[in-house]
């Protein structure tokens, strides 16, 4: 009931849910490969979880080649042994409204947020399912469960995630190996901090809030890292295809709070 001296993969792990996720892992005895878009990203916040006196080393790479996924896979295995835990964390968000989507968007979306995840499971669970071991956990969104207006592709790969995790577990479940998603809703990371402090983004902030059953409109990306945890020490085997909604309640429906004058 432990994932000390367990390897685990952390993809998107050189920032915000991923990284937070990597140093959780790391801080209970895992040994951590922070995979990021660029080495340096990866350099620096693998060196930040060494400095704090745990295991883990850099890796690079693009997500949606997978060739460059095999490569890091056969790389990781080499320097720490087989992967015990795979996170599949990269991913990228922005708008996407209809009518004014580009071929080259489209394809970006696609291919880190749902060829990813894909592929490097496609390199990962294979080696899980000899050794009758292992946790995968994918990172969904509220998105793919509830969609925003202007998301429309960004909700699509998500929900795909979604589906993928369920139809994976019920592939991988009789060899023992786990796969299981959590859908963040709006977490306090880098790639939205322009939407938290710049002042023309006031207005959405304050539809976040309105919006929000909770006092708190963003999530912090460590409560997202004690789930992930929960997922793969053990403790709990009983859970596939499972998709855990962490989203401030903004999924359970639209509130009416004191001041507002709609619902």
């Amino acid at each position: 009931m432990s994932i000390r001296g367990k390897v685990a993969l952390v993809t998107g792990g050189s920032s915000g849910i991923g990284f937070s996720i990597a140093r959780r892992l790391a801080s209970e005895g895992a040994a951590v490969a922070v995979v990021g878009s660029g080495f340096d990203k990866a350099q620096a916040a693998a060196s930040k979880i060494v400095r704090a006196g745990y295991h883990a080393a850099p890796f690079a790479l693009d997500v949606s080649r997978p060739e460059e996924i095999e490569r890091v896979v056969e790389d990781v295995v080499l320097q720490f042994g087989e992967i015990d835990i795979l996170i599949n964390s990269a991913g990228v968000w922005y708008e996407t409204p209809i009518g004014s989507l580009t071929v080259k968007d489209f394809d970006r979306m696609v291919g880190v947020n749902l060829k990813g995840p894909f592929f490097m499971t496609n390199a990962v669970a294979p080696r899980m399912k000899a050794r009758r071991s292992g946790n995968i956990v994918n990172i969904a969104s509220i998105a793919g469960i509830t969609p925003s207006s202007g998301y429309s592709l960004y909700s699509s790969v998500k929900a795909a995630i979604v589906m993928f995790t369920k139809a994976l577990a019920l592939e991988l479940a009789p060899f023992d190996v786990r796969v299981n998603a959590i859908a963040p809703g709006n977490t306090a990371t880098p790639i939205n901090e322009h939407v938290r402090t710049d002042a023309e983004f006031a207005a959405r902030r304050e539809w976040i809030e309105r919006t929000t059953p909770s006092n708190r409109p963003f999530t912090p990306p460590e409560e997202i890292a004690e789930a992930a945890l929960f997922l793969v020490d053990g403790h709990v085997n009983g859970m596939h295809g499972t998709t855990l909604v962490i989203d401030e309640g903004r999924a359970a429906g639209i509130p009416l709070k004191r001041g507002s004058d709609s619902l």
